[in-house]
């Protein structure tokens, strides 16, 4: 593939493409799965999981979202090519402000995946049963991503992002290293949940986040 076929066909450019489609009008989950056509599973996983992948996270979106992703990883599972929502969950408003929002403040992390993401391993990234475990590992990470507590929904989004792009792109590479990635943010996550129930989710924030931005070099 050419310097141009590659632009062209950089995520940020089809996640930026979208968005101008939209022409200033809010959307609804049928029009963007409809949108993303044969690009299915991974450009869609890419797009819902981005906003709560953001280090500013768009509000109101982990839970929901998250149990979407929930749905279209146990189709993944299933072995179907190509996503499906009930028609309520099609109908579910998308507003332009929140996408916007997202794609706008998603340039870094987009940039990054793709100067990294190229067909790798392609022939692990199409193999059923290893296809069966990225599923099963969206599934969990967007079960946390569904929990309303800090630290419980960036670090399991970015995960699934890493996974989406990897789908995406046949990237059985990048596949390797969001599958590495999993047990970290769910160790986080598995930690903000355990401090809440044990002493409250003002701990979370008190104690926990701090914690985390330590050792991740934030603080």
């Amino acid at each position: 593939m050419t310097q141009v076929e590659q632009s062209e066909h950089a995520l940020s450019k089809e996640l930026t493409d979208f968005v101008e489609s939209l022409n200033g009008e809010d959307s609804t989950m049928g029009a963007l799965v409809d949108t993303v056509g044969d690009r299915g599973f991974g450009l869609l996983l890419l797009i819902l999981a981005l906003p709560a992948a953001l280090p500013i996270p768009a509000p109101g979106y982990a839970t929901p979202f998250g149990l979407m992703m929930i749905g279209l990883g146990w189709q993944l599972a299933m072995g179907r090519e190509t996503p499906w929502f009930p028609e309520n969950v099609r109908k579910r408003t998308l507003s332009f402000k929140g996408i916007s929002f997202s794609v706008r403040n998603g340039k870094w992390p987009l940039k990054a995946v793709e100067v990294l993401v190229r067909p790798r391993l392609s022939g692990l990234a199409r193999n059923r049963t290893f296809l069966r475990l990225v599923a099963v590992t969206i599934m969990l990470m967007a079960a946390s991503m569904s929990i309303p507590l800090p630290l419980t929904n960036t670090a399991p989004s970015f995960v699934i992002f890493i996974l989406a792009a990897g789908i995406l792109e046949e990237d059985g590479l990048l596949l390797i290293f969001g599958m590495l990635l999993a047990p970290i943010a769910i160790g986080i996550a598995g930690l903000a949940l355990y401090t809440a129930i044990t002493l409250g989710p003002e701990a979370v924030e008190e104690t926990v986040k701090p914690m985390v931005k330590g050792w991740l070099g934030l603080s």
